[in-house]
């Protein structure tokens, strides 16, 4: 019978070497995301919203896309005969809500949309009052437009993120730290930003975000960010709404989750090749920051088994898979597959070899 053969630790894994016994070793490491040619971004309408384009428009920088209301109220319609022709979405006359139950009342300039038709005739609506305008920060052609939608396929190249918040944003791109993996400090944040698209690394604190918002800064990439903080933005923004105070467009996009998360090495290389003076676009509800068409996509500098860190012990490390270490035990009493992995020596770590789940592992090169 013949033996299947054992693979050595120290054996190197690549595309062209493969395992044994196994056709494609790389199936066990995913490739890193990278960025997308001409993305798709959707952002989505909510009721009382107005879309100002249609499906097949070409849009460019700064071009109203939706009108949206900073205030909604609900109102409950009593229809006197059968509903014929009201259909979800269309707008009423408000000469006709004079029965219209609900407070505060429809006022002059008011817009009143319906919602839907309830089944004892009564006709549910939204009044939007105080109307602002979204403005489109890309360039590209709307794809799709339906309730509750708007899809724009963006030109360039986006790179997206799990944690976006606040509104779409244009500015040129600013790295603020040397490293990925460095947090960005308030005090290292000076008017010259003011406009601009902000890479804060690994992280910011709450002084760092407020004094970005107080100079101007239309936007931050970062890594990771943590929840209580955007909660402390919502509060403010709240605060100002209520206020009747006008808020300028801020976007924060986080492109590895919450807490402190390095910037995947794949994007920063990206990130950095974009940062030429070209306007660069971030879409908080989409998740993604787009960069100029002309931006080349790094990642060339990664060899073939250079592998990083995406949770765990050692998050962000970037190292060499050398091997598969067979099935090992995770804290918590879970068995996964394991690989080892060579990780370059530091000032204060020499080189050292560790064994990795390979769900915790994404492929660079």
């Amino acid at each position: 019978m013949e033996r299947t053969p054992v693979m050595s630790p120290e054996r190197s894994v690549t595309p062209q070497q493969p395992m044994p016994g196994v056709s494609d070793g790389w199936r066990f490491v995913p490739l890193a995301p990278g960025p997308l040619l001409d993305p798709d971004l959707q952002l989505r309408l909510w009721p009382g919203d107005r879309a100002l384009v249609s499906q097949g428009d070409a849009v460019g920088p700064g071009q109203p896309l939706v009108e949206r209301p900073r205030e909604r109220v609900r109102l409950d319609i009593p229809l006197r005969g059968e509903p014929t022709d009201l259909v979800p979405g269309a707008e009423l006359d408000i000469e006709q809500l004079l029965t219209a139950r609900g407070r505060p009342q429809v006022r002059p300039g008011d817009r009143v949309t319906l919602l839907y038709v309830g089944a004892d005739r009564v006709a549910h609506a939204v009044v939007a009052r105080e109307p602002t305008t979204i403005l489109s920060p890309v360039a590209g052609t709307v794809v799709a437009l339906g309730p509750g939608r708007i899809v724009v396929r963006a030109t360039g190249l986006g790179l997206r993120g799990p944690v976006g918040w606040g509104r779409p944003v244009l500015g040129r791109l600013i790295i603020g730290v040397a490293g990925p993996d460095e947090e960005l400090r308030a005090s290292a944040i000076d008017i010259g930003a003011a406009g601009a698209i902000l890479v804060a690394g690994a992280r910011l604190d709450i002084e760092a975000l407020t004094r970005a918002r107080a100079i101007g800064v239309a936007g931050i990439v970062c890594g990771g960010v943590v929840a209580r903080e955007l909660r402390q933005l919502d509060e403010s923004d709240e605060r100002q709404r209520a206020a009747l105070h006008a808020t300028t467009p801020f976007a924060i996009l986080a492109l590895d989750g919450f807490g402190r998360r390095p910037i995947p090495v794949r994007a920063w290389d990206t990130l950095v090749a974009a940062s030429t003076g070209d306007p660069v676009a971030v879409v908080p509800e989409a998740r993604m920051v787009v960069l100029p068409p002309g931006t080349a996509p790094a990642g060339g500098r990664w060899t073939q088994d250079a592998v990083r860190v995406t949770a765990g012990e050692g998050t962000a490390s970037v190292g060499r898979l050398v091997g598969l270490a067979g099935t090992v035990r995770r804290p918590g009493g879970t068995y996964l597959p394991g690989a080892h992995v060579v990780f370059p020596g530091t000032v204060d770590r020499p080189v050292r070899r560790t064994v990795v789940p390979l769900p915790d592992l994404e492929r660079l090169g």
